[in-house]
């Protein structure tokens, strides 16, 4: 019976502490890792929400930019930070797509994080040269059918969710073109806007303002249903692969052991800011659609995500070259 006494003490000394711990945080500054270089698709909807967390917390959150290795780099650092809510992650589609890649990756996409909430999700589209005569995705297949092998299709890297994109489209549709491999998604650009490539996957958010300027034409969009960032584009499920389905995305994440007191604060306060006008528009001027979730969607939506893209790369006999 003491011993009981003292098993529920214990008990509820430590449920007490955690909610202490909770109500006092934060106390310092957070630091939001974005894996990438700042500026870009993941860069731009993790400082207008760290902007929108730091008024609701009443603390800094600072965005730490950390690019390098697919991503790796800054995912990693995060999976090994100290899990006590002042380190997270504005985790990108990468965050699916390397375990499908790299067979020795020091961090595991479920294991090593807990989901605080989806962020955004971006419509993968389908981008042409002005100067290939093609207005739709199929009539972009017929043109391939027809020139097997003469088109080239520009992939920012071997381990990219573009990439897989453009090779899916590529087995599913039954044509032949070159996949070019570029060094990031400014060379990538580079050789569409020359016509060095001619058809390119891609984020809206990264070849809006091209697409925007009639540098680019957009054929169709990657998801399974019309996006709110352009209605107006047809999808491939609807206009010629049934069930085709692919979508850029971002989502915020803690290490994992981080108190759920934290966890739960942090989601409240991010869906909250997600569903506010405001900041669903300043998410489609980037390209963008917001999307809060609780921690449960979001950790499996993620599992999902994994699954599923190391199935297509398996499928497809995707490789890095």
């Amino acid at each position: 019976m003491v011993r009981l006494r003292r098993f529920f003490c214990l008990a509820c000394l430590i449920a007490f502490s955690h909610l202490a711990h909770a109500q006092a945080y934060p106390s310092k500054a957070i630091k939001m890792v974005v894996p990438f270089p700042a500026g870009g698709s993941t860069d731009l909807p993790a400082r207008a929400l760290g902007q929108k967390l730091s008024e609701a917390l009443h603390a800094p959150v600072v965005v730490d930019n950390r690019p390098g290795a697919s991503g790796n780099i800054g995912i990693e650092s995060v999976a090994r930070a100290i899990p006590d809510g002042y380190t997270l992650l504005m985790a990108p589609a990468a965050f699916a797509t390397n375990p499908a890649f790299f067979a020795k990756l020091s961090w595991d996409p479920i294991k090593d994080f807990a989901a605080i909430s989806l962020v955004a999700t971006v419509p993968i589209i389908v981008v042409v040269h002005p100067g290939l005569p093609v207005n739709n995705a199929r009539e972009l297949i017929a043109y391939a059918r027809s020139n097997p092998g003469k088109l080239n299709m520009a992939s920012p890297g071997g381990a990219t969710l573009a990439r897989v994109s453009g090779e899916m489209f590529r087995a599913a549709a039954g044509i032949d073109w070159v996949t070019v491999h570029y060094k990031g998604g400014p060379p990538a650009m580079n050789a569409m806007l020359s016509g060095e490539a001619q058809v390119m996957f891609a984020g809206i958010s990264d070849v809006f303002a091209q697409v925007k300027a009639g540098k680019l034409r957009p054929i169709a969009a990657g998801t399974l249903r019309r996006s709110a960032v352009v209605p107006e584009l047809p999808t491939l499920n609807e206009s010629v692969l049934p069930g085709y389905d692919v979508l850029m995305w971002q989502a915020l994440l803690a290490p994992a052991g981080t108190p759920k007191e934290i966890v739960a604060k942090l989601n409240a306060e991010t869906v909250r800011i997600l569903a506010t006008p405001e900041m669903k528009a300043r998410f489609l001027a980037f390209g963008t659609d917001a999307a809060g979730s609780t921690p449960a969607q979001a950790t499996e939506f993620l599992r999902e995500e994994v699954a599923k893209i190391t199935k297509v790369v398996k499928d497809i006999g995707a490789k890095i070259e």
